[in-house]
């Protein structure tokens, strides 16, 4: 039976400390494994990678940011109640994605969100797509409104790796599609989205 939110929280606040260890060098399944042991820093490590991401994610869901925030914590807490048994390529991304992306469209469906127009910086990243580097231009609302009318299996994938940064294996995995799917709904996200610009700018 799954823990509730106290005995998650109590759990987590249990979990000891390890010394001599580099976590920054673990992969995400040593680091899953590091936690259930009691590795408090293991789970500090974990949510270091993933907070911001899963944050600018779910904002994308439900357009508040404090609501986007409570649903990261939500994600954590279930990762510290019941953790996957396995990962795909030692990576956790889509299993904290997945479980995000499911606790947004439930809040989407008990309540009606009203945008507050509250802005989440974009994440920093070391490389820019053309989708990154239209998301620099000034009218960023406008772009955001413009990834929100594409349709909804492009939508996902921009989604996860704009926001999400995710690599297109793990997109592929997150949305049980095949990579190359995944790959060409990009690709022609991009090129819908280039054209919705294009008549923006015009």
């Amino acid at each position: 039976m799954a823990m509730s939110n106290l005995e998650s929280i109590e759990r987590l606040e249990a979990l000891s400390v390890c010394s001599g260890l580099d976590r920054s060098e673990k992969s995400d399944w040593d680091l899953v494994q590091l936690m259930c042991e009691g590795d408090g820093d293991a789970f500090v490590e974990i949510v270091t990678r993933y907070e911001t991401k899963l944050i600018a994610y779910a904002y994308r869901y439900v357009g508040t940011l404090d609501i986007a925030k409570d649903i990261c914590q939500e994600v954590f807490l279930k990762l510290i109640a019941k953790p996957p048994r396995s990962l795909q390529n030692n990576n956790l991304g889509p299993w904290l994605f997945r479980v995000s992306h499911n606790l947004a469209i439930d809040i989407i469906r008990r309540r009606k969100f009203e945008i507050t127009g509250e802005v989440l910086p974009e994440a920093e990243t070391g490389h820019r797509t053309p989708l990154v580097s239209l998301s620099h231009k000034n009218d960023i609302e406008m772009l955001r409104g413009m990834i929100a009318d594409l349709p909804e299996d492009f939508r996902q994938v921009v989604e996860l790796r704009i926001y999400g940064e995710m690599a297109f294996k793990d997109i592929a995995e997150t949305l049980g599609i095949p990579q190359g799917t995944a790959l060409w709904r990009m690709h022609e996200a991009i090129k819908q989205l280039r054209s919705m610009w294009r008549k923006y700018e015009s």
